[in-house]
């Protein structure tokens, strides 16, 4: 499993909402379909309405996210990147 940060738009009322989602899948086709299916599942809006602009693999202690934390925990070092944020 990698760590991946999706960016892009979706539909929210009137407007057009800009989203940062850092999400954990096996490959780039895997993220996407998870980007879809968590805006479909939280905010009910159907997979042609969100524009996925970019999918970047990324460093997981680069997130804040606490599913990445938690999927990564074992493997990675989270605690020097808590300290830095503190200070």
């Amino acid at each position: 499993m990698q760590a991946f940060r999706a960016t892009g738009t979706f539909p929210n009322g009137r407007t057009i909402q800009p989203f940062t989602k850092d999400i954990v899948a096996a490959d780039e086709v895997d993220a996407r379909h998870r980007v879809y299916s968590f805006f479909g599942s939280r905010h009910g809006v159907n997979r042609r309405f969100v524009n996925i602009d970019t999918v970047d693999k990324i460093e997981p202690t680069a997130s804040t996210e606490p599913a990445v934390i938690s999927a990564f925990r074992d493997t990675h070092d989270f605690s020097t990147v808590e300290a830095a944020e503190e200070e």
